[in-house]
């Protein structure tokens, strides 16, 4: 081989001069978001809003099933139907309870007491009569309600006691075996 050619010195190579080019962008392209389906895989954070979209969409529609964009006018037709307040009063040997109920006559009271609880029906309103149907308007209607009322000790079902006066029921209920009290002093 020969050894002709002589390998150029460091200061004998020729510089090279660069020249800037400007590169063209690429377009940065924004892949769109998946939707889940049956067959995707889905994050936790969208399965939880998928969900809570499903039960918004379900309430949504069933609250429109049961009050319609119109519900005042249906509402206006629906009667009332009034359920009596209760107050239980503790006596030491019985119970007393008082129910307020305006309109109602002692015939149309019914009451069914258990060792453990009361019972109180009730029915009042205007009654139609069948064989006239010369009616224009009819809005007053028969109300019916019952209410229970559980007790926290046993009564003697046979001292029970009844009275209607001023639109309020008082039941006296007495207790089978009054529980003994005894106060506690601190020291």
């Amino acid at each position: 081989m020969s050894e002709n050619k002589k390998t150029p010195k460091p200061e004998e190579v020729p510089k090279k001069t660069e020249v800037a080019v400007a590169k063209k962008k690429t377009p940065t392209v924004i892949k769109p978001v998946k939707k889940t389906t049956a067959l995707a895989r889905s994050q936790p954070l969208s399965l939880w809003q998928a969900f809570d979209n499903t039960f918004e969409r379900f309430r949504n529609d069933f609250e429109d099933l049961l009050f319609p964009a119109n519900w005042s006018e249906v509402y206006s037709i629906v009667p009332e139907v009034r359920v009596p307040v209760v107050d239980l009063e503790d006596h030491g040997k019985e119970y007393v309870l008082k129910a307020e109920m305006p309109g109602f006559k002692k015939e149309d009271i019914e009451i069914e007491v258990q060792d453990s609880s009361i019972a109180i029906t009730g029915r009042a309103g205007w009654k139609y009569d069948k064989q006239s149907k010369s009616y224009i308007c009819k809005e007053r209607a028969c109300e019916t309600f019952s209410r229970e009322v559980a007790l926290p000790e046993e009564i003697n079902i046979d001292d029970v006691k009844a009275d209607l006066k001023d639109g309020v029921l008082q039941v006296i209920l007495t207790k089978k075996a009054p529980k003994q009290k005894r106060k506690v002093t601190v020291k």
